[in-house]
């Protein structure tokens, strides 16, 4: 509890740079930022496949070199500016936290000594990285990136089952083709053969040679075994697999359309939170004037505005009132007016007659209903 209490008032220090901070921040949420950021990516990508060329990297190592230094300070710069302008949220997002990663083992590699990057090879394998970068600026990527890191768990229990499966017919094989005077040695001699041999039946690679092969040595239970072991390892378990992927990407994507409809609410309330404490600034601006003025309210001011006017003053009718167009308006409105009146009492009317038809033959049913009780007790 007492952590959590930490973390909260760490993400709402105060800061002393409000105007500076709100600046880097409205620079990195803006589009044509992420643009230029994505293009960096894009063209890194592009001079990391010109390198390959081996003629290339040597006639022009010089420019290679300086252009990469250019990338990796583009990628500082960008590292630096996030974490400035959020340093709690920015490790909260596992996006950035890859970017930090293959930023720092950038700079580790760029600052290695000769000697220890040749021994140190497999750190060329980081640059490369920076191309995946490119997921954190597509919304569908992210979703599919997300919806793969959370499937691991399902997928490793599919795996399991699937490793269980092809430990019993591993078994099943080596008992029953695995002899090694008259079977199937090569393909069912051990374990690992055993092993192997099923691996291929899963990927159905080569599963008619190896029936043929199992055939010819007069095993005729063979086809019933591989057809029933592709059926489960194949089929079953193959659709298995990826119903998971689809229930994890289904669920993802859910969590995820929540979480953009969470941001834009809540940008919305921070938009309305700004306008509302614009128009309290600006009332509490304009009751100050009026504090400091000669009135002490707006009544008072009217009032002493009504006491200096005089019945023979002269009025200047150079206003929007007294214009031709205002008044051709004005009297089209009068006559738009007079219609709609007209048309209510017309509503009025019928209502009425409508009203006073059904209040006759209420009286109407009354009299009938009162003569035939009438009738019936004179009956009787």
């Amino acid at each position: 509890m007492k952590c959590d209490a930490t973390w909260r008032h760490a993400e709402h220090f105060n800061r002393r740079d409000v105007v500076f901070h709100n600046y880097v921040k409205r620079l990195t949420k803006n589009w044509i930022f992420k643009a230029f950021i994505f293009t960096t990516i894009v063209a890194n990508s592009l001079f990391m496949a010109l390198e390959t060329d081996y003629k290339l990297a040597n006639k022009f190592y010089l420019f290679f070199d300086v252009v990469e230094q250019l990338f990796l300070a583009i990628y500082t710069v960008e590292f630096l500016a996030k974490l400035y302008v959020d340093p709690i949220k920015y490790w909260k997002i596992g996006f950035n936290v890859f970017d930090f990663i293959v930023l720092s083992l950038s700079f580790i590699h760029r600052f290695l000594p000769p000697s220890y990057k040749r021994s140190l090879y497999w750190f060329h394998v980081v640059r490369p990285l920076r191309t995946l970068r490119t997921v954190s600026f597509i919304r569908g990527l992210q979703v599919l990136s997300t919806a793969l890191v959370s499937t691991l768990k399902s997928v490793c229990f599919v795996l399991f089952l699937l490793f269980l499966l092809m430990t019993v017919f591993a078994l099943i094989g080596y008992y029953f083709y695995g002899r090694q005077d008259n079977g199937d040695f090569k393909n069912w001699g051990n374990l690992r053969s055993a092993f192997f041999t099923l691996f291929s039946l899963v990927t159905l690679d080569g599963w008619t040679d190896l029936q043929a092969e199992t055939g010819k040595l007069g095993f005729t239970s063979s086809r019933i075994f591989i057809i029933g072991f592709i059926l489960l390892g194949c089929f079953l378990f193959f659709n298995l697999f990826i119903g998971v992927v689809i229930i994890n990407i289904r669920e993802t994507s859910k969590e995820f359309n929540k979480g953009v409809q969470a941001e834009r609410e809540t940008t919305l309330i921070q938009k309305k939170q700004a306008i509302l404490q614009r128009q309290q600034s600006h009332i509490t601006d304009l009751m100050e004037k009026q504090k400091t003025s000669q009135f002490e309210s707006f009544s008072e001011m009217v009032e002493k505005f009504k006491q200096t006017l005089r019945h023979d003053d002269y009025v200047l009718l150079d206003d929007l009132c007294s214009s031709l167009s205002f008044i051709d308006i004005y009297l089209t409105s009068l006559d738009e007016q007079d219609n709609t009146l007209y048309k209510l009492q017309q509503l009025y009317f019928e209502t009425a007659y409508i009203l006073g038809n059904l209040l006759e033959v209420d009286r109407h049913q009354e009299r009938s209903e009162k003569k035939d009780a009438d009738a019936s007790a004179k009956a009787n």
